[in-house]
């Protein structure tokens, strides 16, 4: 590290920048860990206390994450939702300033019996995919969609395997290019633990905490479109709500 002494900003910034800038640039990427305090005083020459507080800012910033006797990761950004907004996982992405990407782990047809293990009361098209921000495995979608509408989809028919295997397929696109209109939906969260293969599929060491995203898809009369189940990294995801503070009902809690 180049001291600059004309400037006043202090050495452990100059050192978080530095950093900074190495994440940014994927010298350590999502999941690697950081060189020791030990390599970072000799790298750059600098005390200890110097690389403590520069480390300090980088955990505050939410860029990398101390693990008690392993060591300092470097973080996914958080992917951010705001409910009330209905976007896809691409336009999400791209709102951020990031790129969106997938690839196709199978598609398959279901029975209305399979189906209804998803809660999906008809025969479906089931489309098991991981999608990618900046090229880091970020979540996995299990998308079902009802066969009567799959049908309608070409992306989804026999002649629409390179479009669904592209690296920016979007199912929501391919519902606007067949004329389906997705007009509201009922999503809830759930926090568990990642099974085995959802830890291979994101590249994550168990145990690790994620969320479990199910969301229904309706179109203007509220037949259904589309069922997801996606999971993401506990920490990679995050949700933005406002509550409002409802007083002079007392029915509900007749104690208060």
């Amino acid at each position: 590290m180049k001291h600059n002494r004309k400037i006043k900003q202090p050495l452990y910034l100059q050192l978080g920048d530095e950093l900074r800038e190495g994440i940014a640039a994927k010298k350590w990427q999502a999941g690697d860990v950081l060189p020791s305090e030990t390599q970072l005083c000799r790298h750059y020459g600098v005390s200890r206390g110097t690389v403590v507080k520069a480390v300090d800012v980088l955990l505050k910033e939410g860029l990398v994450q101390r693990r008690q006797g392993v060591g300092t990761f470097v973080t996914r950004p958080a992917l951010h939702r705001q409910p009330g907004f209905l976007l896809g996982f691409s336009e999400t992405v791209k709102n951020q300033g990031r790129n969106p990407s997938q690839r196709l782990l199978e598609m398959r047809h279901l029975s209305r019996s399979e189906a209804l293990q998803y809660d999906c009361d008809e025969a479906a098209v089931l489309v098991h995919r991981i999608r990618f921000v900046d090229d880091i495995p970020w979540a996995v979608h299990r998308s079902l969609i009802p066969l009567s509408v799959a049908d309608n989809i070409p992306a989804l028919g026999n002649e629409g395997e390179a479009v669904r295997r592209a690296a920016d397929f979007s199912l929501n696109q391919a519902f606007d290019d067949a004329g389906y209109i997705i007009d509201h939906a009922e999503e809830r969260t759930q926090a568990r633990l990642a099974t085995a293969e959802e830890a291979e599929l994101l590249k994550i060491q168990l145990p690790a905490a994620i969320m479990m995203v199910h969301r229904k898809s309706f179109d203007p009369g509220s037949r259904l479109l589309e069922l997801v189940e996606a999971v993401y990294l506990g920490a990679s995801y995050t949700y933005e709500t406002r509550l409002v503070r409802t007083y002079g009902i007392t029915e509900l809690h007749p104690e208060y």
